[in-house]
């Protein structure tokens, strides 16, 4: 039986989603509310605050409701989807993946409540990817508009999210634990995990963790990727002064009352895609080592397993690469990703079927999670169209054209990127 691979995938994003987790390892005990090995007794705080970021956090929160209920006395959930009705906390729209006039807001009426809540409060934090644009406050003097041109100059010059990040914190009021310096409140911190190796110092550009980088480091970044002479004056500016100590570094060690416990992850993603693809008879390779680095050269180490595989097998790999953009069109990192795959693999004397997904459902600059590639697209398909679209950034536009994008709308979970791909037949 050949693998369903669209079907192993929608497998792999329901056991990652949001509100199945919660209802794993959430549940509510005579006032006592126990999250995993963490206990919560009710009765000993003021109030109980619902608040959120990210692309997870409105079924995180709705899970939430439907557990605790009345015991929430209010909150902010900020995500980029579009509003569905909450009963005990307010909704805040926001933008991803650049910051917008909405990340300010969000993070504005975060800071309030975080200064706000008192020493005998609880806050329950749902946090996962694309908090970093959901909520932004620059430092003076960089503006908003300085702050996505920053982080859109990282993102598209080969950085990878910890060093994205490592920057961000640097230009930022609410990132690197400068949110979780805002109160006293006992603070407990659900996680979805959208990095390499679940590090809470990268994960949201983390608000309420502390963060081992620097002002220095963060320059040291930008010369070393020939990116310092190209950022604004007012983002040089605040970095050099943080460098020689004129402004405060981020937190470095984590609040005593602050908790954080990571509720999903990649690698659980796979192990139920993995358990999928068993159900086709093939034999199942499940890579611990993630996809990460540069693009071209994951994809070329992809394709070198790939191939060496027996027939009939399934591989499956996650993670998250980087791109340099050269060009002006429509894509992201996974249908890139695809792309290139497929070039290499065009030529090979067998069968195969790959589908490289963002679990957000978003890649890039599109409206698709990614794409699917297999030996009939090979065939039908012209060399030199593949090389253009690759010159110009233009996978997206590519896979339209020959119908093979995934498109699945935002999921509600963010746990990465994965590759499903089978390896039939020799056909010559």
């Amino acid at each position: 039986m050949l693998p369903d691979l669209e079907t192993i995938f929608e497998e792999a994003i329901v056991a990652v989603m949001p509100d199945r987790m919660m209802q794993a390892i959430m549940y509510l005990e005579q006032e006592v509310l126990f999250v995993d090995e963490e206990a919560y007794d009710l009765q000993q705080y003021a109030k109980v605050w619902l608040c959120g970021s990210g692309k997870a956090a409105l079924p995180m929160a709705e899970a939430c409701e439907t557990i605790l209920g009345e015991y929430i006395d209010g909150g902010v959930i900020v995500t980029p989807e579009l509003q569905r009705p909450l009963k005990y906390c307010t909704y805040q729209h926001s933008t991803h993946p650049l910051p917008s006039q909405e990340s300010v807001d969000a993070a504005k009426r975060l800071l309030r409540l975080f200064e706000a809540a008192a020493e005998d409060d609880l806050i329950l934090f749902l946090l996962s990817g694309g908090t970093s644009a959901l909520i932004e406050m620059p430092l003076a003097p960089v503006s908003l508009e300085e702050m996505a041109e920053t982080t859109k100059l990282l993102l598209e010059n080969g950085c990878s999210i910890e060093e994205t990040n490592s920057v961000r914190k640097h230009l930022s009021q609410i990132k690197g634990g400068r949110l979780a310096a805002r109160t006293n409140a006992t603070v407990a911190v659900l996680v979805v995990s959208d990095v390499i190796g679940d590090d809470l110092q990268t994960i949201g550009s983390a608000p309420l963790y502390c963060d081992s980088t620097t002002y220095a480091d963060a320059v040291g970044l930008l010369e070393q990727k020939g990116l310092m002479s190209r950022v604004p004056e007012s983002v040089k500016t605040v970095l050099q002064d943080g460098k020689k100590g004129k402004i405060e570094e981020t937190p470095k060690v984590p609040l005593p009352n602050i908790t954080h416990q990571i509720i999903s992850s990649n690698q659980i993603a796979l192990e139920a895609a993995a358990e999928s693809a068993m159900e086709s008879g093939c034999d199942v390779r499940l890579v611990t080592t993630p996809l990460e680095g540069d693009v071209v050269a994951a994809a070329a180490a992809f394709c070198s397993r790939f191939e060496a595989l027996p027939e009939h097998t399934v591989l499956l790999m996650g993670g998250e690469t980087t791109v340099t953009v050269s060009g002006n069109g429509r894509g992201g990192r996974n249908q890139h990703f695809a792309l290139l795959c497929l070039k290499r693999l065009a030529t090979m004397r067998f069968d195969f079927d790959i589908i490289c997904v963002g679990t957000d459902g978003i890649d890039g600059n599109s409206d698709a999670a990614g794409a699917r590639i297999n030996t009939e697209l090979a065939e039908h398909c012209m060399a030199s169209e593949i090389d253009d679209a690759l010159a110009n950034f233009d996978s997206n536009s590519f896979f339209e054209r020959c119908n093979a994008v995934i498109k699945t709308g935002y999921t509600g979970t963010n746990v990465m990127d994965i590759v499903i791909a089978y390896k039939g037949d020799g056909n010559g």
